[in-house]
């Protein structure tokens, strides 16, 4: 060999040796990174990637949108690069061969600085000097999860496709310090971009939003220009083998079995009973066909699913499958849209029926097994499939979610298909039918057109909010020291015995299982002695009060003097009062009470010419004993003249009941409907009502909600979703959330009334919230699990606002409800919520909204926050956990939208508010407010701005029993005409909100107007007008 070739030869055998020596390093940092996500995902669960994704939605409360969590995916790749170049730099000049952890920390400390403080949170410092707190849950919660690790995952993968990198290899404790350092800025910028969100009255977080915040906390912003010049470059694609995809899968497939260890009959089962709910083949042969075909199938889609989305990455010249490639391709193979609760929507553009809904239960249990992962393999390793390129880390678990979600579907709409046949069991044509079907909808979608179509407007009466432009005091004003209201709420004696028992464990016993005991009192607000004045009803289980006016600005507690302490005979204390009633039973001119009670029998009182109470609770025989009795109403429900009731039931913690994961729970107990006979003796006539709603009802309301002078009935549950009954005028009522498309999953705690868009119908204000116990895990769950409400996890349970405004629309000559999205988020958000109610607190004509937050009770249940009193009643650490979230909020109706004016107003109360009633307590024409916290004292609101002259009108209506109309005319509906033209809506109601009364005189904001024109609408059918009625009084009408 010559010595020129010998050279050549010599140089080619350095330089190859030097490229396997550094792809030898940098596959071993590859295994180190997968290695460092299996080890974390055999420990805290593999999470799926829409519960990865939800989690990071529920960390401050503002989920990202889909393009923005892209971004802010790329974002965390840029940030790991740009860290991992500096500590390659360090080690180079330290002449370390791989990146120790001590380079990770000197990198990250020229973004920031984390100390912990003594109060295990942590204390984050910028490079600029700004600060923030995160807190250590948070950063637990967050840690859980393996984005970091898959960011760093990503970009070796990149460093592996480029020949030119510098990034030195890193060791396992450099790979935790990215990873932690990741995981704080992350979280940083999320709470940022989550605070700016909310002023900028942003329901999501947007692209620009999270880009900006991420640019200022670490001055990396998107890499346009390298984007730009890897379109200049076009690559060249050659098929390869996926063994990243391979290593990936492997991993998850061995954290799956790990931390699930599933069962295959059980997932068997639950392919039959909750994913395609009809029976199995008896026949083995049958059964093992089907398995093959569905496998079959499921390679195919998956296949298919991998080909677009590469497909559509190498028509953007990527080396990498990127997770918005994934995205693109799966909405147009399977169109879906994907909730709050992770549930899925396939086909959201079809008609109603055509769409199909999918729990996050059933798609869990899938997922469970790790059988999505198998099928992607089993896709792309088949011999005549292609590979060109890999995805990232983030786009192969989008790839797989895809993939279950699919398998759900398919195995559903296969059951559809043998239903629809009459088949009893599942067969293989009913797969093929099921593909055939599925892609008739896909094409059916893909040719969909959207229709422009309007918001329903909210109408306001002013362009400007009051309070927003106002420099003089605060609206409302604390009075409550003034006013003698002196009302502490405390749970009653045996409920507190009831919920310490529940914490009680050994090593014996473990961690028992917390019902759901969800505690608070009403209030209510009427006229009990007829003396022109409003009084207060206030409960609570250390004994009810009621407040009577001294027309002085006073109210004193004459609760012993009318007879309404009671005292239950097992234990000499007070029950657990939930709903108080306070209507004219017996039509006899006073206003009487019924008080809802947990465990103890229904009161009832009947008003002895205003002076005293009678107990009547024996005539009436509302039962209530062993039950958890909670909201209920008052409404003439076949319109003959007297008033009838309607309790809701909550579960049954006294059985130990619990909601299961069903988003209809249906073991809640069944709500009861009782007519009216006359002397206070009432007839359960649930059966055939079709009102016995078997939900966890936390909230009802009456109203007509079709306008057919007939009064309807709203059930608002938790777990579950709302029941919207129609009255059909022969005792029977028929549900119609489906048709009203108000249908959708709900926590409901209180329901608000008004009329917002001035069409004269009600629209609908529903209290709500979403959870996520990130703490807890489900094992192949299914509708049949029962919820675990662990107190120790609960503690740590993630709450976002989730509450919902409904308008009232016509859309094809159908009556719906539309959610608005009309209502400002500002400052604060509605966190836990509870009553939520409408009034027109600055009397401009349009209706106000106030909604209560408080805490859960879990956080009582936890040894961490023990219970407010031990067994003799002595405070013990006394603690409730409040925050800004749980500050009341307020909304002004202005400029065609509900705005957050909290601030200012003098509402923004920190407690744990639960029920309120707006009344007029000093006859001044507007509207205070007096709120039953929950074991908090009770807290009266005066409202200041009658000193501006606004004008005003309350209108009471009194019917005839002799002409079908209570005499406390419920039902009944009064709209003021306004000079302009404007109309105003009023419903006569007996309940409100959540356990709340408000007096049933009704309150008019005339804004300038002198005069205004009345027409009443009798629920009989009966119609009075009444012209050039004066403002700033009190009229009384008559039918």
């Amino acid at each position: 060999m010559s010595l020129k070739y010998a050279y050549y030869y010599t140089l080619f055998f350095v330089v190859c040796s030097v490229f396997t020596s550094t792809l030898s390093i940098a596959n071993d940092s590859l295994t180190d990174i997968l290695n460092a996500i299996n080890k974390l995902e055999r420990k805290s669960e593999p999470k799926c990637y829409a519960t990865a994704s939800r989690l990071e939605d529920f960390m401050f409360g503002t989920p990202l949108d889909d393009n923005a969590r892209f971004t802010k995916n790329i974002l965390q790749k840029q940030f790991i690069e740009r860290i991992w170049q500096g500590s390659s730099l360090l080690a180079t000049n330290e002449q370390e061969d791989v990146i120790l952890s001590s380079h990770i920390d000197k990198v990250i400390s020229e973004f920031f600085n984390s100390k912990e403080e003594s109060s295990g949170h942590w204390l984050l410092t910028f490079k600029e000097g700004e600060s923030l707190i995160i807190h250590k849950d948070d950063k637990r919660q967050y840690a859980s999860i393996a984005y970091s690790l898959r960011a760093i995952l990503a970009v070796q993968q990149n460093n592996l496709l480029d020949f030119n990198s510098t990034l030195l290899p890193l060791s396992e404790l450099a790979i935790e310090r990215l990873k932690d350092g990741l995981d704080f800025f992350t979280l940083a910028a999320l709470k940022v971009a989550d605070n700016k969100a909310k002023l900028d009255n942003e329901s999501m977080i947007s692209v620009d939003n999270i880009a900006l915040v991420w640019q200022t906390l670490s001055g990396v912003g998107s890499q346009e220009q390298k984007t730009q010049k890897q379109k200049n470059n076009k690559h060249q694609y050659e098929k390869i083998e996926p063994t990243l995809v391979q290593q990936m899968a492997d991993k998850k497939l061995s954290a799956y079995a790990q931390y699930n260890k599933v069962n295959n009959q059980l997932f068997l089962r639950n392919l039959q009973v909750y994913f395609a709910r009809v029976s199995w083949p008896q026949n083995k042969a049958e059964s093992t066909q089907i398995i093959n075909t569905f496998s079959d199938l499921m390679s195919v889609f998956s296949g298919e699913l991998y080909k677009g989305a590469q497909q559509l990455a190498m028509s953007k010249n990527l080396r990498v499958i990127s997770e918005k490639s994934v995205y693109s391709f799966a909405k147009k193979a399977i169109p879906h849209r994907v909730n709050e609760y992770e549930d899925v929507l396939f086909f959201p553009n079809l008609l109603k029926d055509e769409q199909i809904y999918l729990e996050s239960y059933d798609m869990d249990a899938f997922r469970d097994a790790g059988v999505h992962w198998q099928y992607l393999t089993q896709a792309i390793l088949s011999p005549n499939f292609d590979v060109y390129i890999e995805p990232d880390p983030f786009a192969a678990e989008l790839i797989v979610e895809n993939i279950a979600q699919y398998g759900v579907l398919l195995l559903r709409v296969a059951g559809y298909q043998a239903i629809a046949l009459g088949d009893d069991r599942l067969k293989e044509e009913h797969l093929m039918l099921a593909t055939k079907l599925i892609k008739e909808r896909v094409v059916k979608h893909s040719k969909y057109k959207a229709e422009s179509t309007k918001e329903s407007l909210i109408l306001s009466s002013g362009s400007t909010a009051v309070i927003q432009n106002s420099t003089e005091k605060a609206s409302f004003v604390d009075s409550t020291s003034a006013s003698g209201v002196d009302f502490e709420h405390k749970s009653s004696d045996w409920l507190n015995r009831q919920l310490r028992s529940f914490i009680k464990k050994d090593a014996a016993t473990g961690i028992i299982t917390i019902p759901p005991a969800f505690g608070g009192s009403g209030v209510g607000v009427e006229d009990i002695n007829n003396d022109g004045y409003l009084d207060i009803l206030l409960l609570g289980g250390r004994g009810n009060k009621l407040f009577i006016n001294n027309q002085d600005g006073k109210f004193f507690d004459k609760t012993a003097q009318y007879n309404l302490q009671w005292n239950r005979a097992e234990d000499g204390h007070p029950g657990e009062v939930r709903q108080p009633l306070i209507a004219d039973i017996n039509n006899d001119g006073w206003q009487d009470i019924i008080i809802t009670y947990v465990n103890d029998t229904h009161r009832v009182y009947k008003n002895i010419d205003g002076i005293k109470f009678k107990d009547v609770t024996v005539i009436s025989k509302l039962g209530g004993e062993g039950k958890v009795g909670g909201p209920a109403t008052l409404f003439d429900y076949d319109n003959d003249g007297d008033l009838d009731l309607y309790i809701t039931y909550f579960g049954n913690y006294l059985r130990g009941d619990l909601p299961t994961l069903k988003r209809r729970n249906s073991n809640g107990g069944a709500n009861q409907l009782f007519e009216n006979k006359g002397g206070f003796i009432f007839k359960n006539v649930t059966a055939n009502s079709g009102l016995d709603n078997t939900g966890w009802t936390q909230a009802v309301a009456h109203t007509d909600i079709n306008n057919d002078g007939l009064q309807d009935i709203i059930v608002g549950n938790d777990f579950g979703v709302n029941g919207y009954y129609i009255n059909n005028k022969n005792g029977q009522f028929t549900e119609i959330s489906y048709q009203l498309s108000t249908d959708k999953p709900s926590y409901t705690m209180g329901i608000g009334i008004s009329d917002l868009n001035a069409d004269l119908m009600p629209d609908f204000y529903i209290s709500n919230i979403v959870t996520m116990n990130k703490d807890e895990t489900y094992i192949l769950p299914n509708e049949d699990t029962k919820q675990k409400f662990n107190a120790e996890k609960l503690a740590f349970m993630k709450v976002i606002e989730a509450n919902d405004l409904f308008l009232s629309s016509i859309k094809d000559n159908k009556q719906i409800y539309e959610v608005s999205h009309n209502v400002e988020r500002g400052y604060s958000s509605t966190g836990w919520s509870w009553d939520a109610d409408f009034f027109d607190y600055d009397l401009d004509g349009d209706d106000d909204l106030y909604v209560l937050n408080g805490m859960n009770e879990f956080n009582l249940y936890s040894s961490k926050n023990p219970y407010y009193r031990d067994s003799n009643d002595q405070i013990k650490q006394a603690y409730m956990p409040v925050s800004a979230k749980e500050e009341n909020v307020f909304f002004e109706n202005s400029s065609g939208k509900l705005n957050n004016v909290s601030k200012g107003s003098g509402l923004a109360l920190l407690s744990n508010s639960r029920s309120a009633s707006y009344f007029d307590k000093d006859n001044d024409g507007d509207l205070d407010i007096v709120i039953n916290n929950y074991h908090e004292s009770a807290v009266l609101f005066e409202n200041q701005i009658a000193s501006k002259n606004s004008k005003w009108l309350k209108v009471k209506l009194i019917g005839d029993p002799e002409k079908s109309v209570s005499l406390d005319a419920i039902g009944a509906k009064v709209i003021v005409s306004l000079p302009d033209g404007k109309k105003i809506w009023r419903e006569v109601r007996s309940t409100d909100g959540y356990l709340s009364v408000h007096p049933k005189e009704q309150h008019f904001g005339l804004g300038t107007a002198t005069s205004v024109d009345l027409e009443v609408y009798w629920p009989n059918g009966k119609t009075q007008v009444i012209t050039q009625v004066s403002a700033n009084q009190k009229v009384e009408i008559r039918l």
